[in-house]
């Protein structure tokens, strides 16, 4: 103890020398810090982001497939055409319609793979209502053409019935449809339907207010929706209006005379309901699946393209863009403030080093005295330990202040710097404007808008927690430690006889 105390006393004798040594210190180990608080907070938002993004598939059908069909169709005439589809008989006839769909066989049984935690199925559908109005829609009849509305692949659809198309969007639980999860649709009265319902078949709708309130329907209303190809058999089916919404984000515009829906005038149905309507049985347009973590991406698309690709005809499409988007700055983050740490711990030891060697070299006389009256070279060292550990104790807490000030907007900087990298990248890349290049996944609120341009914004937040404290003392320790290192070797090859003749 007495060593311990004469350290004390040595580090208060000598308080130029050891405030600049502080100094020092206190400005390296600060940037130290720093970058050890933001690459722990980059790091957690990264494991955070893991839990929510990139653990989204869906499975379709492949864009390179449809343009192949677009591509056999075109090389066939009219005359031609028209031939095929009169000597088709119903099963022929049906697949000819299912061949931009997914067999819902496959969705189920993708389902089953080892890292699926849930899953839905998606059928999207233009159906005619004859007692409701579409006002949205109303406006382009008298401008849009029998052959554009031909080219939209409505069959049977005309300028006269376009004002009471609506799209009809099935899945197999209303509170699971996309828009309501994503927030651009909310329930605002009544109930959606269940996953009962779409075992049932049960003819329930959910309807949008405004489309509602100027139609005069509500809660227990029904509406009469035409059966596809339903000229043929002259089938209606009633459904009993079940919910009401909202639209609370208007979708995108992309151009098509169907992608109308500023107001969100789209019906929400079960989706054996949705495919009775489509007279599409046995198909959906998609299968949506909720995996465990961003990590089972590459397994998952291994065994789809083992098991269910059939070639190019289906594809498995993830949302592991959008995590590489949001967790890419705040890796490159992570990695600058890993590099910033190393090079500051090692200023440290540099600064430590050779202020200790400096330190005692100015003061080899006090140590041959204290050799020569009895003190054991322990008991010197421990008389240094105290000292350098008062040094960096101080440095330390000093640092620990100023980081919590300055870490934030050092991690703002450089998080700032990598997102301006990657926009200059991402201005190079011209946006394609094509519809099946550039389609939406499900999740991210439909499938007749091309993918948004739009990117959320990323944010590092810095949050100081018990690591911090635990990091600041192993750090002191070990620039304490190494700060030894210098008396430990001067105080072991000192003579204190040669000490004291030298004087």
């Amino acid at each position: 103890m007495r060593s311990i105390r004469r350290g004390f006393k040595s580090f208060r004798r000598h308080p130029v020398g050891n405030l600049i040594v502080v100094l020092l210190l206190f400005v390296c180990l600060t940037f130290s810090l720093s970058m050890l608080v933001v690459r722990l907070a980059a790091e957690s938002q990264v494991r955070s982001i893991k839990r929510s993004v990139g653990n989204y598939g869906e499975v379709r059908v492949s864009s390179e497939y449809i343009l192949e069909v677009f591509e056999r169709e075109l090389e066939k005439g009219e005359r031609q055409r028209n031939r095929e589809a009169r000597s088709m008989n119903e099963e022929e006839e049906l697949a000819d319609r299912a061949k931009f769909h997914l067999p819902e066989e496959i969705a189920d049984a993708f389902s089953r793979q080892e890292h699926i935690l849930t899953y839905d199925k998606v059928m999207n559908a233009g159906i005619i209502v004859l007692n409701a109005v579409n006002s949205e829609l109303a406006p382009l009849a008298p401008y849009a053409t029998d052959a554009e509305l031909a080219r939209q692949g409505i069959e049977g659809l005309n300028r006269q019935t376009l004002s009471n198309l609506f799209v009809f969007e099935g899945n197999t639980n209303g509170a699971s449809a996309s828009d309501f999860l994503n927030g651009s649709k909310r329930l605002v009265e009544g109930s959606f339907y269940t996953y009962r319902d779409h075992l049932e078949k049960k003819p329930v709708v959910l309807a949008e207010k405004n489309m509602a309130e100027e139609n005069d329907l509500g809660i227990g209303d029904t509406v009469e929706a035409v059966v596809v190809r339903g000229s043929r058999n002259n089938r209606t089916m009633e459904l009993e209006i079940i919910g009401i919404y909202e639209t609370v984000l208007a979708e995108r515009d992309s151009g098509s005379i169907l992608d109308y829906n500023p107001a969100g005038n789209k019906l929400f149905a079960p989706l054996s309901v949705v495919q009775e309507l489509n007279s599409m049985p046995g198909y959906v347009e998609l299968g949506s699946y909720y995996f465990d973590d961003v990590d089972s991406t590459a397994a998952l698309k291994e065994a789809f393209e083992q098991e269910f690709a059939e070639g190019n005809r289906y594809e498995f499409l993830t949302d592991f863009s959008d995590y590489e988007k949001i967790s890419e700055p705040l890796e490159k983050v992570g990695k600058t403030s890993l590099i910033g740490l190393a090079g500051a711990l090692g200023a440290c030891a540099l600064i430590i080093l050779l202020a200790m060697a400096i330190i005692i070299g100015g003061r080899t006389r006090e140590l041959g005295v204290l050799k020569a009256i009895g003190a054991t070279g322990r008991q010197v060292i421990l008389q240094y330990a105290a000292e350098v550990t008062c040094i960096c104790l101080v440095s330390v807490i000093l640092a620990t202040g100023a980081t919590v000030l300055i870490s934030q907007g050092i991690g703002n900087w450089l998080l700032s710097s990598s997102t301006e990298q990657k926009v200059e990248e991402k201005e190079t890349r011209a946006y394609t404007g094509n519809y099946l290049s550039d389609r939406k996944l499900y999740k991210e609120g439909g499938l007749y808008s091309p993918a948004s341009e739009e990117e959320e914004a990323v944010n590092l937040n810095v949050i100081y927690q018990g690591d911090l404290l635990v990091y600041g003392i192993l750090i002191l320790l070990g620039i304490s430690l190494l700060g030894m290192a210098v008396p430990v070797i001067w105080i072991t090859r000192l003579r204190p006889a040669r000490v004291l003749s030298m004087e």
